[in-house]
Parts: structure tokens; sequence; C-alpha cells
């Protein structure tokens, strides 16, 4: 992370740019009972949104323009981006010029070009940046990883996750994610959320696979099976946007044990995680939270520590690469191997 800013005395301050979509949906409502950061500034084009987004942040300045939103640079401390991804690339510039941390939602960019012009040295940020992939933020997640870590289920053999759901072809936001030109795709959409958390537990992966149809879409591959080798560990990740959520699960096997943790992927926490050894189950249960609330909180309280939280951007932009990758490999049947050249860039490259 870079320079450590001062947290304020009054809380953190977060100006949400484009916040009439999901932002407006999940982030300023969950936001409005917080001890930890404030709703400030909210930015959007549509003037019956923003009065929406006011209910849940009645003290916050509503803009319509992102001219207004920076002259209102002195009145939050934090950009929140809420756009989508096609977006992106242009919004986290304006940030950078505010000198404002970012959080951004998930997925980093719409296509490659946008990505590789991210990394260039005068547009890559240099702000404290976090991906709001809210899966993290959660105590079953750290639970999962402390028995990955303690070694006495073994070592992992083979690993799936899963999140579908049914995407509703009428909502405003369907308009990007159907539209493969606009970046969207169900990988982008939800299987980046299993993406990212893999990668948190297993690295990053040596090469990539995957297949794809189409359920109701009649644009994109709705449906995406992707398999990745973390250094020989087959992980599994399936999207959907036509699919039934009953297993969106985290499922680990390893040579002396199970992990399982139901109902991972979702907008809710996981209340428990299961796992197994022998003929003994252990059930460990957590307190219900809001992810879209502790996402926030948990970057507001890095940043006054000095520290990077969540899904950082070099973590982010791996995930991109795999996204990107994958989707090449379901229109190609190749599998794609990752690499990393000498000034650190993802290169995925053919291996069949």
């Amino acid at each position: 992370m870079t320079d450590r800013p001062e947290p304020p005395p009054g809380g953190w301050r977060l100006g949400i740019l484009s916040g009439t979509g999901t932002a407006l949906k999940r982030t300023i409502p969950a936001l409005r009972n917080s001890k930890v950061c404030q709703v400030s500034v909210v930015h959007g084009r549509d003037p019956g949104r923003l009065r929406l987004a006011g209910r849940h942040a009645p003290n916050a300045r509503l803009v319509t323009s992102e001219e207004e939103f920076a002259e209102n640079a002195p009145h939050y401390d934090i950009v929140y981006i809420g756009s989508p991804p096609f977006l992106h690339l242009a919004h986290i510039a304006l940030a950078g010029r505010l000198g404002k941390p970012i959080i951004c939602e998930k997925p980093l960019v719409s296509n490659p070009a946008d990505l590789d012009t991210l990394l260039t040295p005068g547009t890559r940020p240099r702000v404290p940046f976090m991906l709001a992939h809210q899966v993290r933020h959660q105590a079953a997640v750290d639970h999962v990883r402390s028995l990955l870590r303690g070694g006495e289920l073994g070592r992992p053999v083979a690993a799936s996750l899963q999140w579908c759901f049914q995407l509703n072809h009428e909502a405003s936001n369907a308009a990007w994610k159907l539209d493969p030109a606009l970046g969207g795709s169900a990988l982008a959409d939800c299987g980046v959320h299993g993406i990212d958390l893999a990668l948190a537990l297993f690295g990053r992966p040596d090469w990539v696979a995957a297949t794809g149809h189409s359920i109701k879409s009649a644009a994109t591959m709705d449906t995406t099976t992707l398999l990745m080798s973390c250094g020989g560990l087959p992980v599994t990740v399936v999207a959907s946007q036509s699919g039934h959520p009953g297993a969106n699960d985290l499922v680990i096997t390893l040579s002396d044990g199970l992990i399982e943790a139901r109902g991972m992927f979702g907008e809710t926490a996981a209340t428990s995680v299961v796992h197994t050894k022998g003929t003994s189950v252990v059930t460990r249960s957590f307190d219900l939270i809001n992810l879209y609330r502790a996402e926030v909180e948990d970057y507001c309280a890095a940043l006054s520590r000095g520290e990077s939280a969540g899904t950082t951007l070099d973590e982010a932009v791996l995930a991109a690469r795999v996204v990107f990758a994958a989707e090449e490999s379901a229109r190609t049947g190749a599998a794609l191997k990752i690499d990393i050249d000498s000034g650190g860039a993802v290169i995925p490259r053919s291996v069949l």
C-alpha cells in the first residue's frame, strides 16, 4: 500500500461514483448505521434514483456529473466506484487524479485492452486500492484458510467453487451483463468471485481451461465451467447466470479430510463450515453479517493501519487475466498457460 492516509476525526467518508446501480441496491443501505464510515457524496445520472440513494444516506451530497463529483472531493476521503466494468478505466483514472483511495466494484475491467491500459506506468493507480469481493470478508473464509494451513486434514486433493443465479433479463444491468462487447459473461459476473477466492486460498494457476454454453442468452456464454491447475491442484469454478443457486458452495477434498462451506457464494454470509476427518464431523457456526458493510469497514480499518485489505490490485489483475484466458479457452478449446513476463504481467499462452 502507498502512504498511510490519516483517518478523519469523524470517521471515513465515502464518495460513491456511479451510485445508482449496485451501490444503491447494496452498499449505500449497508453503510447507513456504520460507526466506521459514512456515505457523504453520491454521484448518478438519474435524479430519481439519486433521491432513493439520499433516503439511505440522508446527509450525503447528491451530484449528477463527474465534474460535480470532483468538485466535491473535499467532502469525501475514499472513492467507491460502483459503475459497470466498461467504465472502470475512466473512473479509476478520475479517482487517481483526485488522490483518493479506491474501492472498485468487480470485475476490474471489461476487456484485455483496458487492462493493459490500466497497467501502463502513467495510468496504474498509485493510491490504496481494493476490488470489492464481498465473499472474502467473512469469518467462514478465515476458518477455511486456517484449516488448510493447519495441516490436520492433510494435503488438498481437489476443490470446487460454484456460483449460479438466475439473471433477470429485464433488469437495467442485464444490458451490459448480456453484451460481450461490454464485458458481459457469467465468468465476469459471478464466476470472478469464485476465481478470486480460489486465488486467495490456492495461489496463482499454472494453466486454465474452460468450456461454456448458453441456457438463455443469445449473445454470451451464460454458463461456464473453468478448470485451473494451481500448483498441480485441480480447482473447478462453475458460473451461471441461468442456474439454480442451491449448490453455491465451496468444497475442498483433502488427503485426510473434507471441508464444506455450503452457501459460501452469494449476497449473504456463510453461517457454517463443516470439516470431516475419519468419522469425526465438526461444524463451526458463524454470526450472520452484512458482507457489503464488512468489506467497506475492513478497507477503512486497513487504511487506518496503513495496510491492505481484501482483494489487492495485483490480485484483481491476476483474476482478470484468468477470466480473459478462460473465455478464450472456452471459445477455442485450448488450455492456456498463465506465465509471468519480466515486467510482472500475466501472459496467457496456449499449451494444447
